[in-house]
C-alpha cells in the first residue's frame, strides 16, 4: 500500500467537492427546505433566490478550504485559513436554510435568509395578491406578490413547485374573497 502525503488526501477531497458541488448547490436547497418546514397541509414550500446564492458561496466555500490546503501545502497559517473558510461555509449554510415561503390551507409563512423572526399571516391578513405574468418567450419567471394588512410584502417567482399549485393556490385565494390582480408584462 502506498503512503499519501496530506496534501495528496486534500487533492482527492478537493476534487471530489468539485465535481459534487453544482449537485449540491441545485439539490441542498430544496431538499433542506423540503424536509426542515415540511407540513402535512402544505400547498408549496419556496425557496428564496437569495437563499440559493448563499448556498452557492457555502458551497465555494467549502471547495476552496480543502483546495487551499492542497494547493499551498498543509502549513499551520494554511490549516487555520482553511477551519475559517468552512466556519464561514457552514455559517452561510445556516443562513440560507432559514429562508423560506410557504402556503398552506391555513396561512402563510415565510422568513428570509439569516432573519430569526418567523413571518406568520393567516389568510384574513391578506389583502391582495398580485400575479405578474411575463410572455412566454421571456426568459424572468412570472411572479407573485403578497401584501397583507400590515403593510409588509414579499415576492415568489413562479418555479416548477408554485406552477404544479397554482391550480390550488388561486383557488385558495379565490375561496378567501382576496382580490387577485393580474398584472401582464
Amino acid at each position: 500500500m502506498k503512503n499519501y502525503s496530506a496534501r495528496h488526501v486534500f487533492m482527492a477531497i478537493a476534487i471530489s467537492m468539485l465535481l459534487f458541488s453544482p449537485i449540491i448547490w441545485l439539490i441542498a436547497p430544496v431538499v433542506v427546505t423540503e424536509t426542515a418546514y415540511y407540513v402535512r397541509n402544505g400547498v408549496f414550500t419556496y425557496v428564496y433566490p437569495s437563499s440559493y446564492l448563499l448556498y452557492g458561496v457555502a458551497v465555494g466555500l467549502l471547495v476552496a478550504a480543502p483546495l487551499l490546503l492542497w494547493i499551498l501545502d498543509v502549513k499551520k497559517w494554511t490549516v487555520l485559513t482553511s477551519i475559517l473558510l468552512l466556519s464561514a461555509s457552514l455559517y452561510c449554510f445556516y443562513g440560507a436554510a432559514l429562508g423560506y415561503f410557504q402556503v398552506t390551507e391555513e396561512e402563510i409563512v415565510y422568513r428570509a435568509p439569516f432573519q430569526q423572526e418567523l413571518q406568520v399571516y393567516g389568510w384574513q391578513d391578506v389583502e391582495e395578491v398580485i400575479y405578474h405574468v411575463r410572455p412566454p418567450e421571456s426568459e424572468d419567471p412570472s411572479w407573485y406578490t403578497f401584501r397583507f394588512n400590515d403593510g409588509a410584502s414579499t415576492e415568489v417567482n413562479e418555479t416548477r413547485f408554485v406552477t404544479q399549485a397554482q391550480g390550488k393556490l388561486n383557488s385558495l385565494i379565490r375561496s378567501q374573497d382576496i382580490p387577485l390582480t393580474y398584472d401582464e408584462l
